[in-house]
């Protein structure tokens, strides 16, 4: 049940990347895609402060003791939330999500395969070739659904 609880919560992650998506894109149509792209992360850093304010039990002057590669999350979020802005008006939310969790699932195999970045080591096996095969097909199905067949 515990797996089951965190699965839910990760789908409903991936349900607001989808919402995030489309409202990202909009207000980078308007204002321009890189303040679109600031904006987005200081409405989220302010939502941010205020968690850590609330419920935050952790420890900043931790950040200066550990490796430095280790601070580099804001970065890929940067990437991901840019190529989103300037992606999503040319292929719409569906296809763009689909490229991502194609993206993610292929980035994500590799990193478990040699448990780089601290994380348990999940060794590839058949069924993850399969899974990421299938996802492929799912994002090769709505491309073509996008540009027609």
């Amino acid at each position: 049940m515990d797996k089951l609880f965190y699965l839910l919560l990760v789908i409903l992650g991936g349900a607001a990347t989808a919402v995030q998506s489309p409202v990202n894109a909009a207000l980078g149509k308007r204002i321009g895609v890189f303040e679109g792209g600031l904006v987005s992360f200081i409405g989220g850093t302010i939502v941010m402060l205020i968690l850590v304010l609330l419920f935050g039990k952790g420890d900043f002057s931790a950040v200066l003791n550990g490796p430095k590669w280790q601070l580099l999350g804001g970065v890929f979020g940067v990437i991901m939330v840019m190529m989103i802005i300037i992606a999503t008006p040319k292929l719409g939310v569906s296809l763009v999500l689909a490229g991502v969790v194609l993206g993610q699932l292929v980035a994500g195999m590799f990193i478990d395969h040699y448990g780089l970045f601290q994380t348990q080591v999940v060794p590839i096996n058949m069924y993850r070739i399969i899974g990421i095969l299938l996802i492929m097909a799912g994002v090769l199905f709505v491309y073509k659904s996008k540009v027609g067949a």
